[in-house]
C-alpha cells in the first residue's frame, strides 16, 4: 500500500510540474457566448460514463461532474450552460477535444505524458490499474497462464500498449492480440470466444462484468500489469478552462460532493463497488488547496 500511495504522489508532482499553464485560450468566452458545453463521454466505461439502453443517455460518476462542471459555469456567467453530450472512442477522444469538436472529454481516460504533447488534461481524479477479465472456469490467474491465449484490447488505449509491452518483452507469449474499437466489442468477443482474455482498467473490467446476464462467469485476474491515473482532457493552452475544471474537482472534494458521487457509482450499493482505499483518499484530500467562496466569479 505505501508503494502504491507513493507512485500516486510521484504521478501528482510529475503532472503538476507538466501542466504549468501557458496561456488563456477561448473556451470559457465560448461557452459564455453559446450558452453550451460540449462533453465528449464514452459509449461504455461503466461506471464513469455509459449509455444506459433503460434512458438512452450517457449516465456515470464522470457524467454527474460533468452536471457540476455545467453548473458552476452557469453561477460564472449567471445563466443556464447546457451541456451538449458527444459519444467519444478511445481512437477519436483526444482529436475531437483538439479539433474544437468538443471542449473537454469527461470519462475514464489514463494521462500519459505522451497524451499531453497533443493535449491538456486536468487533475488527476482517479487511479486503477490495467488487468484481465477471463472466464472464471478459464484456469487463468497468472500472467504465464496467459501463454498461447488470444487477448484483447481496445485501440488507441494505454492498456493495449501495456499488453503489446509486456508480449514484446516476452513477459508472456500470447496466441494473438486482438484489437477492438470499444470495451463493450471486447465483451462481447470475450463471450464469444473470439478471445481468452480482455484488457482494460480495473474499474472498467467489473463494469463490463457487472452488467452482464451472468457476471458470476467472468472475474477480474488477482494481478497487473499496469497503474491508471484518470484526468480529464482538455485543449492545450487554455489556462483558464483548465483551472476552471481543476477547481470544479477540488470544490467538489471539499464540499463532500465528489465522495457522495463515489459512493452513488462506486460505493458498496454502487453499480461497479470499488472500495475507496485510504492511500487515494489521502491522495484526494492533499490535492485540496483552499477554495474561496465564490471562485467560479470572473
Amino acid at each position: 500500500m505505501k508503494k502504491l500511495f507513493a507512485i500516486f504522489v510521484s504521478v501528482a508532482l510529475v503532472f503538476a510540474f507538466a501542466a504549468a499553464p501557458v496561456f488563456a485560450g477561448g473556451t470559457l468566452e465560448k461557452i459564455e457566448k453559446t450558452g453550451k458545453i460540449k462533453i465528449g463521454f464514452r459509449e461504455g466505461s461503466i461506471p464513469f460514463a455509459y449509455v444506459d439502453p433503460k434512458v438512452g443517455k450517457h449516465v456515470g460518476f464522470s457524467v454527474d461532474m460533468a452536471k457540476l462542471l455545467a453548473e458552476n459555469l452557469s453561477k460564472r456567467f449567471g445563466k443556464k450552460i447546457e451541456i451538449v453530450p458527444y459519444t467519444v472512442t478511445p481512437k477519436t477522444r483526444i482529436p475531437m477535444v483538439v479539433n474544437g469538436t468538443i471542449d473537454i472529454e469527461m470519462g475514464s481516460t489514463t494521462y500519459t505524458q505522451k497524451r499531453e504533447d497533443v493535449a491538456d488534461f486536468s487533475m488527476i481524479f482517479f487511479f486503477s490499474e490495467t488487468t484481465f477479465l477471463v472466464a472464471k472456469d478459464s484456469g487463468i490467474k497468472t500472467l504465464q497462464d496467459l501463454n498461447g491465449k488470444k487477448v484483447g484490447a481496445a485501440r488507441g488505449t494505454t492498456n493495449l500498449r501495456a499488453v503489446e509491452k509486456l508480449a514484446k518483452e516476452g513477459k508472456f507469449k500470447p496466441k494473438a492480440i486482438i484489437v477492438t474499437e470499444t470495451h463493450p466489442q471486447g465483451m462481447l468477443a470475450l463471450k464469444t470466444g473470439k478471445i481468452d482474455a480482455y484488457s482494460t482498467d480495473r474499474s472498467l473490467l467489473e463494469g463490463l462484468r457487472m452488467k452482464d446476464d451472468h457476471p458470476e462467469k467472468w472475474m477480474t485476474v488477482p494481478f497487473a500489469i499496469a497503474y491508471e491515473p484518470y484526468a480529464y482532457i482538455v485543449r492545450e493552452n487554455d489556462s483558464d478552462f483548465r483551472d476552471f475544471v481543476n477547481n470544479t474537482i477540488i470544490w467538489a472534494i471539499k464540499t463532500g460532493k465528489f465522495f457522495e458521487l463515489y459512493e452513488k457509482w462506486m460505493g458498496p450499493k454502487g453499480v461497479v463497488p470499488i472500495p475507496m482505499s485510504q492511500a487515494y483518499k489521502s491522495y484526494l484530500e492533499m490535492m485540496v488547496y483552499p477554495i474561496s467562496d465564490g471562485w467560479w466569479k470572473k
